[in-house]
């Protein structure tokens, strides 16, 4: 899995004016070992991804989502009118109040979700994992080895290419070039340890 993510980050220019990214680990508990403002470049990003050790214990996913909100996306780390996006990964997802409660409140602040099922287990209940997401933005893959094949490419050039559109307080002209740096996103990986 943390190949998977490390070459989601890499299709990306990582640095504080364009595409920052997040990790959140959960099991029992969650946490987030890489910060959004924690990497500038995508080597030091990638490698500090190599370095993540899972966690163990069930798939607390509404853990993940409350820190997603209070910590990872707060409002006073995320830049204003960047677009959000959080990705989920997992492996055990069954219908829960809390979990589609929690998914609805990140989705009301902006922040689109996306999943993505490891089904192979027969955990992952599909239509819940459809009804958290925005759009029912969700991919199954049968299991971990098929991320990179059957994921990736979607969640890059599909879920995750948003054109940033900055807030207009007055009139302005037209933009006679286009840029890399006119394209902001955020990116948190929620995974389930494996």
């Amino acid at each position: 899995m943390l190949n998977f993510v490390s070459e989601v980050v890499q299709r990306y220019t990582i640095n504080p004016s364009c595409v920052r990214a997040a990790v959140i680990r959960y099991g029992n508990n969650a946490d987030a070992p890489i910060q959004l403002n924690s990497y500038t470049d995508v080597n030091r990003l990638v490698q500090a991804i190599g370095q993540i050790r899972q966690l163990g214990g069930s798939s607390n996913l509404a853990a993940a989502l409350h820190l997603l909100q209070t910590h990872v996306f707060a409002s006073n780390i995320v830049r204003s009118n960047a677009v959000q996006v959080a990705i989920i990964i997992t492996d055990q997802l069954q219908p829960n109040s809390q979990i589609l409660s929690l998914s609805n409140s990140v989705k009301s602040r902006g922040i689109t979700i996306v999943a993505v099922g490891i089904i192979g287990s027969d955990l992952v209940d599909t239509v819940f994992m459809y009804s958290i997401t925005s759009n029912r933005w969700a991919i199954q893959v049968h299991d971990y080895s098929q991320l990179i094949s059957g994921a990736m490419n979607t969640i890059v050039q599909q879920y995750g290419c948003f054109p940033y559109t900055p807030p207009t307080t007055t009139p302005a002209p037209a933009p006679t070039t286009t840029s890399d740096s006119s394209m902001f996103s955020f990116f948190s990986f929620l995974k389930y340890s494996y």
